[in-house]
């Protein structure tokens, strides 16, 4: 199992490094809301991987995977999510908060968290890695221990990647003053959004 859990580890630390849309909620929330929404946004996405974990335990991302409809319904919801997120983004009049009250603060949070959580659990890519990818480094006695460890680990990596992303961007938020080059930055974000998206529901008509 050590050899194995080593060879996992290595490609996951690859995986989660690419830039998905984690990374560009991550960066949006950082601009706007300050490095605590990004952390909360972080917290999202780790909460989900938990959940497919735990859902690849039981069996359960093994079926979604092999039954076209019901993986097919899961890539359409997730870039209706993303387009949806896009379209806020490249519209958005939103602005750095410098200072926010304790219930502000606490909405951010919120926000973060959820938008991160919705991203990760309707993301077939996220299904493919604990369906397919984990269960390859399992030997043929592992036990879904095992296979909850394998996911624990990339949920932790991921988790690592995304606090990065958060305390970068939250420290680029100090030095971006100026309004037109925020709106600029999250406009970009939208349109990678935008992409992720499209690139799912093109994928969903293969």
């Amino acid at each position: 199992m050590a050899s194995h859990l080593l060879a996992f580890t290595a490609l996951a630390a690859l995986l989660v490094v690419i830039p998905g849309p984690a990374v560009v909620l991550t960066m949006k929330n950082a601009l706007v809301r300050g490095r605590p929404a990004a952390v909360a946004t972080a917290c999202g996405v780790l909460a989900a991987d938990l959940v497919w974990a735990m859902a690849s335990v039981a069996g359960l991302t093994a079926l979604l995977a092999a039954s076209h409809t019901a993986f097919g319904l899961v890539r359409i919801a997730g870039a209706a999510y993303l387009l949806y997120l896009a379209v806020k983004l490249v519209l958005t009049k939103e602005l750095p908060v410098p200072q926010q009250t304790s219930s502000g603060q606490q909405g951010g949070l919120l926000r973060g968290f959820r938008e991160g959580l919705l991203c990760d659990l309707s993301n077939p890519k996220t299904v493919l890695v604990f369906a397919s990818v984990i269960p390859q480094f399992l030997a043929e006695a592992g036990s879904s221990l095992d296979g909850f460890l394998l996911g624990v680990v990339f949920a932790g990596l991921g988790f690592c990647s995304l606090l990065g992303y958060a305390f970068l961007f939250g420290a680029t938020r100090s030095l971006v003053s100026n309004a037109r080059l925020t709106r600029n930055l999250l406009r970009a974000g939208g349109a990678a959004l935008g992409g992720f998206g499209v690139a799912l529901l093109n994928e969903s008509r293969a």
